[in-house]
């Protein structure tokens, strides 16, 4: 019997985060298995990577977030961390997208195009002075 099938449902009806998590992991486990047949789009596969290393980062996180709490150490070292792997992040979704854009997956009819770029625009600004060339 499966860890998920001896956990109830807790007084509101919905599923606790264990439960969810441990039905996740089941979920990732039986994925494992067909994404190792091959039958799977690169590009969907990479997203995939995508997703799942995210999610990996945040539980990491978490975890260790919970563990200083516990230690009653300052949680808040972590934040450097995390806006590190949020830089990579979008590091990342920024060449994806610019592959999109050379590839015409996406354009102008794509929704939620016009809000990116303000939010880069925005983004790029904010970035612009950090990496003015001081005069010599």
């Amino acid at each position: 019997m499966r860890y998920t099938e001896n956990l109830g449902e807790n007084q509101t009806g919905a599923r606790s985060v264990s439960e969810r998590l441990q039905a996740a992991t089941d979920e990732l486990q039986e994925l494992e298995k067909l994404v190792l047949s091959g039958d799977s789009s690169p590009r969907v596969l990479s997203e995939f990577r995508g997703a799942v290393d995210s999610i990996r980062q945040t539980a990491w996180a978490v975890q260790q977030w919970i563990e200083l709490q516990r230690q009653h150490r300052d949680p808040y070292t972590l934040m450097d961390i995390l806006a590190e792997e949020r830089v990579r992040r979008t590091t990342q979704i920024t060449k994806d997208l610019t592959i999109d854009l050379e590839s015409l997956e996406l354009g102008l009819e794509t929704k939620g195009l016009e809000g990116l770029f303000h939010a880069i625009e925005g983004l790029y600004e904010r970035l612009r002075p950090l990496f003015r060339k001081t005069p010599a």
